[in-house]
């Protein structure tokens, strides 16, 4: 409990029934949210006025937010656009381009490996040689 000069004067709301230190406030919690004296309370009035603006423009907020994001899907795809062009301008392969290179050398790869091991290259016949004469 904190001490103070003044005497405590618990009194009853007759509104509320709820009991408040009349030295120290002027009303119950409820009176004074009601009244506007309390931080981040606003006045019965201002507040229905609030939710009627609020609740007449929640379409119009929608209707901005689907509009918006359209034209940023539509602004990245150009800039994606656009940034791939210039890669391609500064001599960078496409993701396919460079899994085709990749593709291409692992098959001559292997191609070599087994003309290596005796595996027939093009043109060559596969038959066993017979007996000589």
């Amino acid at each position: 409990m904190e001490a103070t000069g003044k005497p405590a004067m618990v009194v009853k709301c007759e509104k509320h029934g709820l009991h408040y230190d009349s030295a120290r406030q002027s009303g119950c919690v409820l009176c004074r949210r009601e009244a506007g004296e309390l931080p981040g309370a606003t006045a019965p009035s201002s507040r229905g006025a609030a939710q009627a603006a609020a609740g007449g423009s929640l379409g119009g907020a929608l209707a901005v937010t689907v509009v918006l994001i359209v034209l940023t899907m539509f602004a990245m795809r150009s800039a994606h656009g656009a940034f791939i062009d210039w890669l391609r301008a500064q001599g960078n392969p496409t993701p396919m381009d460079a899994r085709s290179e990749y593709e291409k050398k692992q098959m001559d790869g292997a191609l070599k490996a087994l003309e290596e091991q005796g595996g027939g290259g093009e043109g060559e016949s596969e038959e066993e040689p017979g007996p000589t004469p």
